[in-house]
C-alpha cells in the first residue's frame, strides 16, 4: 500500500514540495509538475517546444536532459508522462527523492524480484519491461525496464488515459 501524502526535500536544496502521491494524484495535480521543480537545470537541460517525439501519450513536447525528462501533449502544458533513465543522465539522489515522494520507493538496480515485490502484478510482464497500474481515480502506468545484470535502469511512468488513447489510435 502506497502512502497517501510525500514530500519532496531536494538533496541539492533547490526546491521543497508537499504533493500527493502518485496513488491518489490527480490528472492536474499531476499535469502542474515540473522538471525543474525536481532536478537541477544544468548545461545539459533542454526544452522542446515543438514536438514530435512519442513518450507513449502521443506527440509530445519535453523539458529535461536528454534521457531523463518531463513530457507533455503539444499544444498543452501539462506533464502527462515522466522518464527518468537510471543509466544515462538522471542523478540518483534527485531521482530517488521524486521516486519516494510518489510513493515509489524504486531504486537503481532493484531485481525484478525487488520490483514485482514493491509493486506487485503487473499488467504487462515482458521480465525487461513490466508495465503496472498505479491509482484507481486517476490511474497511471509506471513502467520499469531491467536487466539481468543490472536491474533497474529505467523508469517511465504516465497517465493512463493518454497512454490507452494513443494505443487505440495506432
Amino acid at each position: 500500500m502506497l502512502p497517501t501524502r510525500g514530500a519532496l526535500h531536494s538533496t541539492s536544496g533547490f526546491t521543497v514540495l508537499d504533493m500527493s502521491n502518485l496513488n491518489s494524484m490527480s490528472y492536474e495535480e499531476f499535469g502542474r509538475l515540473r522538471f525543474l521543480d525536481f532536478f537541477p537545470r544544468t548545461p545539459a537541460y533542454e526544452e522542446d517546444d515543438i514536438g514530435g517525439i512519442d513518450y507513449g501519450t502521443g506527440y509530445a513536447c519535453k523539458a529535461g536532459y536528454t534521457s531523463t525528462l518531463f513530457a507533455r501533449p503539444e499544444r498543452r502544458n501539462e506533464t502527462s508522462v515522466i522518464l527518468l533513465e537510471f543509466g544515462d543522465d538522471c542523478p540518483a539522489p534527485e531521482c530517488h527523492a521524486l521516486l519516494a515522494s510518489l510513493g515509489l520507493n524504486l531504486r537503481k538496480g532493484m531485481s525484478y524480484e525487488q520490483v514485482l515485490a514493491m509493486l506487485g502484478a503487473p499488467e504487462r510482464d515482458r521480465r525487461q519491461f513490466v508495465r503496472f497500474v498505479v491509482g484507481d481515480k486517476w490511474p497511471y502506468y509506471v513502467g520499469c525496464s531491467l536487466d539481468d545484470r543490472g536491474g533497474l535502469f529505467r523508469v517511465w511512468i504516465a497517465r493512463k488515459d493518454l497512454v490507452d488513447k494513443n494505443e487505440q489510435s495506432l
